[in-house]
């Protein structure tokens, strides 16, 4: 079951590295960032 939870932790961050790399193609600046979110 160890290998499991091991495995489980890198797909949660993989996912968590690949939607911080798809937003910072999306907005270089944290600027953009913040401005979508106040869009929201």
């Amino acid at each position: 079951w160890k290998k499991k939870t091991y495995f489980s932790i890198v797909h949660a961050y993989s996912l968590a590295k690949s939607k911080l790399f798809s937003s910072g193609n999306e907005h270089p600046k944290p600027k953009g960032f913040s401005g979508q979110q106040t869009n929201k």
